[in-house]
Formats: structure tokens, C-alpha cells, sequence
């Protein structure tokens, strides 16, 4: 038995018991839920600022190549592949969730009413990562 198989019997071990304990707690399927949609939200928020600074940089980058500061566009072509990096490591990240959200789809328990405590910066984050989800499950084609 090769030690890749040993692992991924392992992991699958895991999810099993994971999947039966989620079943067993629904609270802590809805919790697990709610984790990841603020995740998705943060990133969404990340990637967003992130997108305003590579476009920066990308501006940058054309400035110095256009003055022929070739040493100064190489550094500033290095940080921007970086910062290009970070934002394919997000969506990455992100379109994981939505697939894991689609293994875990919500509960037929009904919502609690807002309270006039809710967070407006939360609620529409829930709405913004809703509506990231839903464009990553149109791309997809399900």
C-alpha cells in the first residue's frame, strides 16, 4: 500500500466522520456555514482591494517602461506578478468554498429575523458573498 492511498484513506475517514457529526449537530452545520460565508466574504473584500492595487501597479509598471527605467519596471513587473499571485491564491481559495457550500447546501430551517442590531456592513456582506457564489455557480454550469 503506497503512502498516498494510506492518506487519502485517512482523509476520507475523516470527512466521513465529520459528515456524520454535522448530521448529528445541525447547529454546527449551520455554524460551519455561516464560517464560510464570512470567510468568502473577506475575501471578496481582499480581492477587491487587491484588484485597485494591481491596477496601480500595472500603471506604475507602464510609467517607468515608458521613461526607460528598466531596473525600476523589472522590480515594479516583479511585485505586481506577486500581488497577481496573491489574487489567484484568493480566488482559489474562494471558489473552495463555494464548491464545499455546495456539498453542505443550507438547512430547511428557517433564518432569525434581523434585529434593528444587525450589522448593515454584515448583512451586506452575506449579500456580497451570496452574489459572488452565485456567479462562481453560473461559471461553473450548475
Amino acid at each position: 500500500m503506497s503512502s498516498w492511498s494510506w492518506w487519502d484513506e485517512l482523509e476520507d475517514k475523516l470527512e466521513q466522520q465529520l459528515e456524520a457529526f454535522l448530521r448529528s449537530h445541525p447547529e454546527q452545520s449551520a455554524r460551519l456555514r455561516e464560517e464560510l460565508l464570512s470567510e468568502a466574504a473577506q475575501l471578496r473584500r481582499t480581492l477587491l482591494e487587491l484588484a485597485a492595487e494591481i491596477k496601480q501597479w500595472q500603471e506604475r509598471t507602464q510609467r517607468a517602461q515608458a521613461a526607460g527605467a528598466h531596473d525600476l519596471a523589472k522590480r515594479a513587473q516583479d511585485h505586481l506578478d506577486g500581488l497577481m499571485q496573491q489574487g489567484r491564491g484568493h480566488w482559489q481559495r474562494l471558489e473552495a468554498i463555494g464548491q464545499e457550500l455546495q456539498q453542505r447546501p443550507a438547512q430547511a430551517q428557517p433564518r432569525p429575523a434581523a434585529s434593528p442590531s444587525d450589522n448593515l456592513d454584515a448583512a451586506w456582506a452575506r449579500f456580497e458573498t451570496e452574489q459572488a457564489l452565485e456567479e462562481l455557480r453560473r461559471r461553473q454550469g450548475l
